[in-house]
């Protein structure tokens, strides 16, 4: 497969323009806070659409048709019953609490203070 000179200059106004957008708008943002979470400026919802719409890619689209034609109807039932509720349960119900912590990951999440004085108050069961 060989590009052809259209698909070149394709490629290079694309990069030009994400290398512009963020050349423009490097003054706006200060820490990787800001970037990633735009400031707390978005609300919780949109991040968890975003959340979501971030694991429904091309990529991911191109994978499971790859996936459907070597394993077949498998493949759908992996994903409609596996990937797409533990997404929207992440979206709707993990979201707001990540977002609340100011935590940008899960495993930074996981060592914030609040998370660990949440931990240590649970009873923890004895046998």
């Amino acid at each position: 497969m060989k590009l052809a000179p259209v698909d070149y200059i394709i490629l290079a106004t694309y990069f030009a323009m994400v290398l512009g957008i963020g050349w423009m708008l490097r003054k706006k943002v200060s820490t990787s806070g800001d970037f990633l979470l735009s400031g707390r400026a978005v609300p919780v919802w949109i991040t968890s659409l975003a959340f979501i719409a971030a694991n429904l890619g091309a990529q991911e689209l191109i994978g499971m048709a790859a996936s459907g034609a070597k394993y077949g109807i498998m493949t759908a039932h992996f994903y409609w019953v596996g990937a797409i509720p533990a997404m929207v349960f992440m979206g709707l119900f993990m979201m707001p609490f990540y977002y609340g912590s100011k935590a940008r990951s899960v495993p930074e999440y996981l060592r914030c203070d609040s998370t660990r004085k949440r931990a240590a108050s649970t009873p923890s069961r004895s046998r």
